[in-house]
């Protein structure tokens, strides 16, 4: 899998496992959070900032979420990406770049990824510390190989905003807002590249 869309992969992933904890009313709800949020979409904004930067890269768009893991991100500014995950496939599109990159979920990847999370209460509490105080719930991962550090979800009417560090010290913010209900289908989680675009395999 090359770096760009096993980064992408890695990140909203764990946004998405994040997410369900924002919107369930506790941590033990996280798998009913999981049925709730199928056929959902709502609006982002990402903010991500480098180690010793001050200055945050800002990028904005939408999700909608099918019967998960299935996802559908579509980044509209500054420029047109991609991510779309069935389950088992996944397509980052970039079209400035005229490419498409496609890739596998194999058993070896999955275990990388935290959809694990997802109606497995005994990995959650293998893999974070949960801390709740008011509208803040603090997911602290247990081991220091963990590539998310200092994970802090605030929760408001209509919105969310989760907020964490990586191991390397970059920080990420995702703002979630103007939740709606919408209709699904397998289809909406497959990508199909516009004509002329480059596909590129990934290994």
């Amino acid at each position: 899998m090359g770096p760009a869309i096993s980064d992408y992969m890695r990140t909203l992933s764990f946004v998405l496992i994040l997410f369900l904890s924002a919107v369930a009313a506790s941590a033990s709800e996280i798998d009913n959070a999981a049925a709730a949020v199928t056929g959902t979409e709502a609006s982002f904004t990402q903010r991500f900032t480098p180690k010793g930067f001050t200055r945050s890269q800002v990028e904005s768009g939408s999700v909608i979420f099918g019967t998960l893991p299935m996802m559908r991100w579509t980044y509209t500014k500054p420029e047109e990406k991609v991510f779309v995950f069935d389950g088992t496939n996944s397509w980052f599109y970039v079209a400035a770049d005229k490419q498409v990159t496609v890739a596998s979920i194999d058993d070896r990847r999955r275990s990388e990824l935290p959809f694990l999370l997802i109606g497995d209460p005994a990995a959650r509490e293998r893999l974070f510390e949960v801390r709740e105080s008011g509208n803040v719930i603090t997911l602290q991962p247990k081991t220091a190989s963990s590539a998310i550090r200092n994970v802090r979800l605030t929760i408001a009417p209509n919105t969310q905003q989760l907020e964490y560090s990586d191991r390397e010290g970059n920080r990420t913010v995702f703002d979630f807002s103007g939740y709606q209900r919408r209709a699904v289908t397998p289809d909406l989680f497959r990508f199909t590249p516009p004509a002329g675009v480059q596909v590129v395999n990934a290994q």
